[in-house]
């Protein structure tokens, strides 16, 4: 938790937007995760969201939804995950992006202390709500592992200071209504407040804006708004279908970790505050 704490907070520190890529877990995939995650990093990558596939996947739109899908035909299992999760993690910070189901099914504590040893620094569920979220953050916070809550823009900035006083990693605020990909761009919400609300409830805790973040463009209004970084997925997901080249990857990345957006008055983004 510690790597992945220190990475994003890093690259904030730094003045660098932070940039999270998604890569769906297929076991289909192992021969060339370790070439596709340096990719990420020489790209600008401060960490990784790793995905496990789910047959229910209610916040993936079409896209992630397809790649999760051909990743359960492919056979992919809890044990392909940790494989991964191992692969990946050798190379960057890695957290873990599964529904709630999977982990239950392994036992809370135990589903975390497997992911932990395998690697992970955080842990991401996206169908966990904030009200449910209590023996979550102990088992996490038992297994080492930085859970990460979600806010949605139609929430209070009262209810956002709530819920980033509670999470750990960063807070992952959703860019609009609906699920991920391409139909609508990243930003149709006014997510100034919300992103003001949270560095007030929680200085340190990086926000990242995920859900239509596809190019610098998106990148750009995302941070604008104040917002510490960007998860990127279902644009990567896209192009790894077409089997880029490795250069194709950094490329693509560099685009995203080089974008910049001036943030409204009062939305400056806090500093890591130095230790004494």
């Amino acid at each position: 938790m510690e790597r992945f704490d220190a990475a994003l907070r890093s690259a904030r520190a730094l003045g660098r937007p932070v940039v999270v890529p998604y890569l769906m877990v297929d076991r289909r995939r192992r021969s060339g995760l370790a070439g596709v995650v340096d990719a990420l990093a020489r790209g600008g990558a401060s960490a990784l969201e790793l995905g496990f596939p789910f047959s229910d996947p209610i916040a993936d739109g079409p896209t992630l939804e397809a790649a999760a899908g051909r990743a359960l035909d492919h056979g992919t299992r809890w044990s392909d995950l940790l494989d991964q999760v191992r692969v990946a993690g050798a190379r960057l910070p890695t957290a873990v992006m599964t529904y709630a189901n999977p982990v239950l099914y392994r036992g809370l504590r135990s589903g975390m202390k497997s992911l932990r040893r395998a690697g992970a620094g955080a842990l991401i569920v996206p169908d966990l709500s904030f009200e449910e979220a209590g023996p979550w953050i102990h088992a996490a916070h038992s297994a080492d592992l930085a859970l990460v809550l979600f806010a949605a823009p139609a929430i209070s900035p009262r209810r956002v200071e709530h819920i980033a006083r509670r999470s750990r990693g960063f807070l992952y605020l959703v860019s609009r209504y609906g699920t991920t990909g391409r139909e609508r761009p990243a930003g149709s919400a006014d997510l100034a407040p919300l992103v003001r609300a949270s560095h007030r409830a929680a200085p340190e805790l990086p926000v990242l804006v995920g859900f239509g973040v596809r190019d610098r463009a998106s990148a750009v209004q995302a941070l604008a708004s104040g917002a510490d970084g960007v998860i990127v997925g279902s644009a990567l997901e896209e192009r790894l279908e077409l089997r880029p080249r490795t250069t194709q990857i950094v490329r693509f990345i560099r685009t995203i970790a080089s974008a910049r957006g001036t943030p409204p008055a009062g939305v400056a983004r806090p500093r890591r505050a130095r230790r004494p």
